[in-house]
């Protein structure tokens, strides 16, 4: 059973049944505007590089580095989740850098910004909305951005990165085959209903469990290639970032349901 739900999985992702238009099954997900999933938002997944040898002063570490969101080629990432988790692929640092997560709504009005801790590696890391950020509202499109830069004077640039996320109903018999269901079940529950932050994060549990062998593997190979995003995300998995007011362990927690 769980390598079905994976090869299901898998074969939604390479079919682009998923993330090429932020949805999949109608029904499941009630996803809101047609014309936001099937055109996409403004925002940028992959900021600018350092483009430029780091000087001795510069936090980055290797030439033409990027931070990049793994987000669909949308640029909106559904939930039904009211403090999802949000997935980026980090650069190489070291010493001391600032980071900050900003949530806004459609016109540009501050909803939640906080600093973030985040460490030195290069790798796939996620940010959960803390409990101490505002609850998303239903059907709503928000905007996020995430920003990157050196502390200590250096003329490294910022990379920037700039999404959306929307949180979406779902029916009570697709909550009920959530609750029921096996990890393995809900990667492949959550891809059908297009809920990519769901997804993404179930399947970054598995990963970081180290369960699921070549055909864990191929299926976040396949979420990835369905993004675009190939030659840009890092394949390996890093510590949180997690909010600097917030006190909470450096490792993943693993998802638990809706809340």
């Amino acid at each position: 059973m769980r390598r079905n739900n994976l090869k299901k999985a898998i074969y939604l992702l390479t079919a682009g049944l998923i993330v090429s238009f932020g949805s999949s099954t109608p029904g499941l997900a009630d996803g809101g505007s047609d014309s936001d999933l099937r055109q996409g938002l403004p925002g940028r997944r992959i900021s600018g590089g350092v483009r430029i040898e780091p000087s001795a002063d510069s936090c980055f570490t290797n030439f033409d580095q990027s931070l990049v969101s793994v987000m669909p080629r949308t640029n909106l990432g559904l939930t039904a989740m009211s403090h999802p988790t949000l997935w980026f692929s980090l650069p190489e640092t070291t010493g001391s850098k600032s980071v900050e997560f900003q949530l806004l709504t459609e016109l540009d009005e501050l909803v939640y910004s906080t600093p973030i801790e985040m460490g030195d590696a290069s790798g796939v890391s996620e940010f959960q909305l803390p409990p101490a950020a505002p609850a998303l509202a239903m059907d709503k499109n928000y905007k996020w951005r995430l920003s990157l830069a050196c502390n200590h004077g250096s003329q490294s640039p910022v990379l920037g990165l700039e999404g959306w996320i929307r949180r979406v109903n779902i029916s009570t018999a697709l909550a009920d085959q959530i609750a029921a269901a096996s990890s393995e079940e809900r990667v492949f529950l959550y891809g059908t209903a297009g809920l990519w932050q769901e997804q993404i994060t179930e399947l970054m549990n598995l990963r970081r469990q180290n369960s699921g062998g070549d055909d864990l593997q191929q299926a976040w190979t396949a979420l990835i290639a369905s993004t675009g995003l190939m030659s840009e995300v890092s394949n390996d998995i890093v510590e949180s970032m997690i909010p600097i007011e917030a006190t909470a362990s450096s490792t993943l927690p693993l998802y638990d349901g809706y809340r």
